[in-house]
């Protein structure tokens, strides 16, 4: 039975995609399902998303690549079959976000083997004759940062047998040397047979990481059929990719024990009110979009992903706020320090125009009055000042 496999990786680059789009135009000018693949989801997401969401996306092909497929044989990881990958970018140049989606057509082999990989991060790409890890190559030969873990698209046109989707949904191979095991968690027999689908023309099975479709009808509209799933993941994905770009950074500066300037924080924080677009419920155009999505989005575990960044980033911002009162400590001291200075500066020439004036019968003028008496005010302010800021900041830690 033929396979089409969707490989959906988050990813984003620093700066722009610009760099991209003349070598991805004559790409696909000389791949035919490149240009029908970009059309057709073209046509979808205009369709189906409101234009704000719509209008943010560009697309493009990256070019078709051979990739090994690994077995799982006792003595290492070797090569049982080779595929050919077409890339696509699916980018957002305001956010810098984007979703790469790797295409194998009409796979006869095992998928699992194929899942199994992508679960394990072994994605290798030919590259001059040598097998390169897949973010190795986005990064050396297009500037793309893998962000997070892929998810992945099964479709079939003829429904597998039910042992055989049950290692779908749970990304293992059920071709290993190594064990013989049968999957036995209600979890996994549970989202074997249970079909979110919402239209007729095929059945919809997800788990965390994959989604399994089977088309009933595919005929001459089977890109289109395809791609009315391809681009709900697609938004769905975008999102992990935005909150595993910031909560990576997040991370890397707690891991570091460095913490991060409120400059930078904004700038982290900015950047993820920025993707606030594709997080608003009335994206999709009609409900059953809404209602596949939502599902997808649950069986994700979108939200948790969601809830472990903002975990993060409170702890950051404790880090940051601990770290600012800890400055202001110091600042408050040096302050207090400079003003007594000053005040005995001030302090030494009125005890001398005193002493002038009683023993030498010099003039004590209004201006040495005025320069007392303003002293003697600004060394209680700094005083008051101190104090009520220490007791604030000891309040605070309380």
């Amino acid at each position: 039975m033929k396979s089409d496999i969707f490989i959906l990786i988050p990813c984003h680059v620093d700066k722009s995609y610009y760099h991209i789009e003349t070598t991805s135009t004559n790409l696909k000018e000389k791949d035919q399902y490149a240009q029908e693949y970009i059309s057709s989801l073209r046509e979808i997401a205009m369709s189906e998303l409101v234009d704000r969401v719509y209008n943010s996306f560009d697309r493009y092909y990256l070019g078709e690549y051979e990739s090994p497929i690994l077995g799982d044989a006792p003595k290492g990881r070797e090569a049982i079959d080779t595929v050919r990958i077409k890339f696509f970018l699916t980018a957002c140049e305001r956010t810098k976000l984007s979703v790469l989606t790797g295409v194998i057509c009409n796979f006869e082999g095992n998928p699992t083997n194929v899942l199994d990989q992508i679960t394990r991060e072994e994605i290798l790409v030919d590259l001059d004759d040598r097998f390169t890890y897949l973010d190795d190559f986005l990064l050396r030969n297009f500037k793309i940062i893998k962000n997070g873990e892929a998810k992945t698209c099964l479709i079939q046109n003829k429904k597998a047998n039910y042992e055989d989707i049950l290692y779908y949904m749970a990304t293992e191979t059920n071709d290993s040397n190594l064990y013989n095991t049968k999957i036995i968690s209600k979890k996994y027999h549970d989202l074997a047979v249970d079909n979110v689908a919402v239209y007729d023309f095929s059945d919809i099975f997800v788990s965390e990481s994959v989604i399994y479709q089977v088309l009933h009808d595919e005929g001459e509209d089977k890109i289109q059929y395809e791609g009315l799933l391809i681009f709900i993941v697609e938004i769905l994905v975008m999102k992990l990719s935005a909150i595993y770009r910031s909560n990576n950074q997040v991370t890397e500066a707690l891991e570091k024990n460095k913490g991060i300037s409120v400059k930078n924080y904004e700038i982290l924080s900015n950047e993820f009110a920025n993707t606030l677009s594709i997080w608003q419920v009335n994206i999709y155009r009609y409900k059953g979009a809404q209602t596949i999505a939502d599902k997808i989005q649950e069986r994700f575990d979108i939200d948790n992903v969601l809830k472990n960044y903002k975990q993060n980033d409170e702890f950051l911002q404790n880090i940051i706020d601990t770290r600012n009162v800890k400055n202001s400590i110091t600042e408050s001291k040096i302050l207090f320090v400079v003003a007594i200075l000053l005040f005995l500066k001030d302090f030494y020439a009125i005890v001398k125009n005193i002493y002038l004036f009683f023993y030498e019968s010099q003039e004590f003028s209004a201006s040495d009055v005025v320069s007392s008496l303003t002293s003697v005010a600004i060394i209680l302010v700094v005083v008051f000042v101190y104090l009520s800021k220490n007791f604030r900041i000891k309040g605070r830690r309380k």
